[in-house]
């Protein structure tokens, strides 16, 4: 999963922010608004991958238990793999990191134009880039915030259960301060 539905939010606000910043944006009805409009647009893509997944899970365990014996020695992880790459073949669903990031970075600019949240007067493929570069710059860097994060959690004074609701208040917090000393949010 290139995106993560958690991450959606923050995503969605260095998109916002990376626009601002540049200088050649005006924001005719305020951040929260053209914010809200790029978090619809990621989530829906987040959700067409979820979607695509569950219904690769389900043809696996129908398939294994028609033919127990067949998935003796297969790897499931590839299995999913092949698998994903042929159904989103087949529902023009875009697997390519760079591709993907290209469409929805398209459909961002596009959106918050034809809904009048934002104008510009540089073309729109420098648009198109700022909005891509924000959004593959936080997708490279979450790996860093992550596991700086996870480093702080196990030298936490207090002792965390992973995957606890403790933990991921915890985590949600350090990540946050992350985001925050990048400018990320």
């Amino acid at each position: 999963m290139l995106i993560k539905e958690t991450q959606v939010p923050y995503i969605a606000n260095k998109v916002v922010i990376d626009l601002l910043n540049s200088g050649f944006v005006k924001f005719n009805h305020g951040l929260d608004k053209a914010k809200a409009m790029v978090e619809e647009i990621l989530m829906e893509n987040v959700t067409q991958e979820r979607e695509l997944e569950n219904e690769i899970k389900e043809i696996i365990a129908e398939q294994e238990e028609a033919n127990e014996f067949m998935f003796y020695d297969v790897d499931r992880k590839e299995l999913f793999s092949m698998m994903k790459r042929k159904l989103a073949k087949e529902d023009g669903f875009i697997l390519n990191k760079t591709d993907r990031l290209n469409n929805l970075a398209h459909q961002i600019v596009e959106d918050l134009w034809d809904e009048e949240l934002i104008d510009y007067e540089i073309n729109d493929g420098k648009m198109k880039n700022i909005v891509f570069d924000s959004m593959d710059e936080f997708i490279k860097e979450k790996h860093q915030i992550e596991d700086i994060v996870y480093d702080k959690l196990r030298n936490y004074k207090k002792e965390l259960v992973a995957g606890s609701e403790e933990w991921e208040l915890v985590f949600k917090s350090l990540y946050e301060q992350e985001l925050k000393k990048r400018g990320m949010l």
